[in-house]
């Protein structure tokens, strides 16, 4: 009884909020220091409103709990699917899959203390100074696809390690795979640091959206959720089409005449990439008030012996105000700095259209036509007294003597942040923009991210979130973002309340 009066209650509120189709968040939070030394938070989120899939409508109810004990940390993510006549929908629930995307997340400590963990969604992740994986998130698709991850990291007095990992559902795949690396690293002294590293993508085919598991990616199943049906020939014939009905309707152009053998499966084929790499870091200066550090590192394809180095590497940290830090680059043909990064899992592999067939692009491919080049990376961290932080780096690399567009390869990326401590009306506020490895700036390309957040304080406690998050994808391969069809844009609304 009790749980029905939940259920109803679930599904008016419901009915209020979904006209609106906006995500909604209620949080209760502990303070905690009245929480005693363990440290108690409980945040709760909600996603309520109606959605429709395959024809059939859906009230969703979606809960999102995260609770903070000390260390620990725990999250969440719970959705329902319920059809016209209050049914759950069983397709989320009848694969062990399913039950892995109900968690958000788990964790213990913090990066760099002596031993930290996270398992499910993970933000932005290094391995060693990023030679190989360099800010990588498996967050870019989500909520629409869900990774479950894991980063993970230990240290003592004279050495440590580090382990990422992509999603661990590939590792369950009938054909498992997955991407990540890891790095240990010994501390003969006090201030000096040896460290080695691996990195590697099994099967960069995984990229490719393959719902029902059949081989044949989304892309190119005309019944991405159903793994008995490829083609509309196919659905046809196996509810009763005569040979004679489905020629008809081809001819027609009521149904495509594309036959399951024209379409490539993926399902037994691997793309892959690997590297190792090798680093050395001093700490020069290291007392409250300024903090430097002198690194090099130097990493090797596995796949096309190419190579990379980076020779000197400086950092400098001035108290809370301010970090810089620099790079010298150099890399033979054939390699890629940070490879994996933070908009690898939209480079990993992806269909692109020459106007004609549909095709398949890894990134692999990239980094067989990288060419050799020389230059700088660059970077720093503000924080403005505390109202105001930011963050940006730049990277230029070119070819011998050569300054042509086409020699040159650049990287962008920038990040401000309001503290809104100190800002009336204004609950969050925060925009960024990233664009990797391209020889001309332009503002789209498919490695641009532009995103950012903005809270609206509605008293009592209560905010007005707007979330917008832009990504371009070169559908027609003609090298330039055009149409709405090649943006692909997502906006969320949420409302937050503390209490």
């Amino acid at each position: 009884m009790f749980g029905r009066i939940i259920l109803i209650s679930l599904f008016l509120f419901s009915a209020v909020v979904s006209g609106f189709s906006q995500e909604t968040k209620t949080s209760v939070e502990v303070d905690t220091d009245k929480a005693g030394e363990s440290g108690f938070n409980f945040l709760m989120g909600g996603v309520f409103g109606a959605t429709t899939i395959n024809g059939i409508n859906y009230q969703q109810i979606g809960l999102r709990p995260e609770i903070k004990i000390w260390k620990f940390g725990l999250g969440l993510d719970l959705h329902i699917l319920l059809d016209e006549n209050g049914k759950v929908r069983k397709e989320d629930w009848d694969q062990r899959r399913d039950y892995i995307d109900k968690l958000y997340y788990i964790s213990y400590g913090k990066k760099g203390e002596p031993l930290y963990f996270k398992y499910g969604g993970l933000d932005t992740t290094f391995l060693g100074y990023g030679i190989l994986i360099n800010g990588y998130t498996n967050l870019l698709e989500y909520p629409s696809y869900k990774r479950q991850g894991i980063d993970f990291s230990f240290q003592t007095e004279h050495f440590g390690g580090e382990f990422i990992l992509n999603d661990i559902k590939e590792v369950a795949e009938r054909t498992p795979s997955f991407m990540g690396g890891g790095r240990i690293y010994i501390r003969p002294f006090k201030r000096l640091q040896i460290g080695v590293s691996v990195a590697g993508d099994i099967n960069e085919y995984e990229g490719l959206r393959d719902t029902d598991g059949d081989g044949y990616p989304d892309e190119v199943d005309a019944y991405p959720d159903d793994p008995d049906y490829v083609t509309e020939q196919e659905y046809y014939a196996g509810h009763g089409a005569s040979p004679g009905t489905i020629s008809a309707m081809i001819t027609d152009g009521i149904i495509s005449g594309l036959d399951r053998s024209e379409i490539r499966n993926y399902e037994d084929e691997a793309s892959r990439t690997g590297f190792w790499a090798g680093d050395i870091g001093l700490k020069i200066v290291d007392n409250s008030i300024v903090k430097m550090s002198i690194y090099s590192q130097f990493a090797q394809c596995m796949n096309t012996k190419g190579w990379g180095f980076t020779a000197p590497g400086l950092n400098l940290q001035l108290g809370n105000f301010l970090t810089l830090y620099a790079e010298y680059k150099q890399n033979s043909d054939n390699f890629i700095f940070g490879y994996y990064n933070d908009t690898y899992d939209l480079e990993r592999a992806k269909y692109v259209s020459d106007g004609t067939d549909l095709y398949v692009v890894t990134k692999k491919q990239q980094l067989d036509n990288a060419i050799a080049t020389k230059g700088f990376y660059a970077g720093m961290k503000l924080n403005f007294f505390n109202l105001i932080r930011a963050k940006g780096t730049y990277q230029n690399l070119r070819t011998g003597a050569g300054t042509d567009d086409e020699n040159v390869t650049k990287s962008l990326r920038g990040e401000v942040e309001l503290n809104t401590d100190m800002v009336p009306m204004i609950s969050k506020a925060k925009g960024f923009y990233v664009q990797n490895d391209v020889s001309e700036f332009k503002w789209k390309t498919e490695s641009t991210l532009i995103g950012g957040v903005l809270g609206i304080k509605l008293g009592g406690g209560a905010s007005l979130d707007f979330k917008y998050l832009v990504t371009f994808e070169d559908r027609n391969g003609d090298g330039e973002i055009k149409g709405e069809d090649e943006t692909i844009k997502n906006i969320s609304v949420s409302t937050t309340a503390l209490f």
